[in-house]
């Protein structure tokens, strides 16, 4: 009896790799996000969240995401990077259905300068918004992203900290696909000056043919903190400011992607957070 061979996994190098599949599967989960903001939203309003802005939007899956979890569902991506949001069309909304094509959006523009159509809530995700490095400039942002809300709409950014934040160092993990290959990611915070809190990251991937992507994503941020997100939050007019710490698995000591609204941290040397403003 002939027996079916095994599929051999697909064989993934620095030459072959697209470094835009390889971010999504390294640093997002749209399909649990996308459920845990709507989650959040009703929770805070007592009333589904139906118009979704993704700020920084970069490839659109997770507003992808958003339009598939229910039909009445509207998303819009702002990005100024327009083969970023080619290639999301290419390889995100197009897996999509027609209907679900129809509601979602996405705008080549600066996030400080929209604010149509209204939205319920607006996210800036993956620490994006630390491009903006002066106080003024965040303020700009936060008062534009007010105004684009709806009454009683959320803003919802997250945050990073603790003492690892600032020290030059790698961090890397490896990663299964579906098809049963495998690449490590490698998080490389490359630079921090504490008299301005610049940082500078970088993403490497490393494949197992030894070839690597290097610097396939560098960010030149300012790492902001708690205390000047919810002082600039109010400043801007926003109300009900919280924040959603996450916690930690007590057998593996490591953040396991649960968030709980708290009113005091933890001095952990890394955590995650979700910085909330109410408009």
């Amino acid at each position: 009896m002939m027996t079916a061979q095994r599929r051999k996994p697909a064989r993934l190098t620095a030459r072959t790799a697209d470094k835009h599949v390889l971010y999504e599967l390294s640093v997002q989960g749209p399909e649990d996000d996308s459920k845990f903001f709507a989650r959040h939203f009703k929770k805070c309003t007592g009333r589904p969240m139906r118009r979704f802005r993704e700020d920084f939007c970069g490839t659109s899956i997770l507003s992808c995401h958003v339009v598939k979890n229910h039909r009445d569902n509207h998303a819009l991506g702002v990005d100024l990077d327009q083969p970023t949001l080619d290639w999301g069309h290419k390889n995100n909304l197009s897996k999509l259905t027609e209907h679900q094509r129809d509601r979602v959006k996405l705008v080549r523009a600066n996030v400080l300068d929209i604010q149509e159509p209204k939205s319920d809530l607006i996210v800036a995700l993956n620490f994006s918004y630390c491009v903006f490095k002066t106080r003024q400039t965040l303020l700009e942002y936060m008062k534009n992203a007010r105004r684009s809300l709806v009454p009683g709409g959320l803003l919802m950014m997250d945050a990073w900290g603790g003492s690892e934040t600032q020290v030059e160092q790698t961090e890397e993990r490896e990663i299964d696909t579906e098809d049963g290959a495998t690449f490590t990611y490698i998080w490389d915070q490359a630079d921090f000056d504490p008299l301005t809190y610049h940082i500078t990251c970088k993403i490497h991937f490393e494949f197992d043919d030894g070839s690597r992507m290097r610097n396939a994503f560098t960010y030149e941020w300012r790492l902001w903190t708690l205390p000047e997100l919810r002082e600039i939050l109010l400043e801007a007019g926003f109300k009900d400011i919280h924040v959603l710490w996450e916690c930690t698995d007590q057998d593996t000591m490591e953040g396991n992607g649960v968030f709980r609204r708290i009113k005091r941290g933890d001095p952990d040397p890394a955590w995650i957070a979700y910085v909330v403003g109410v408009a």
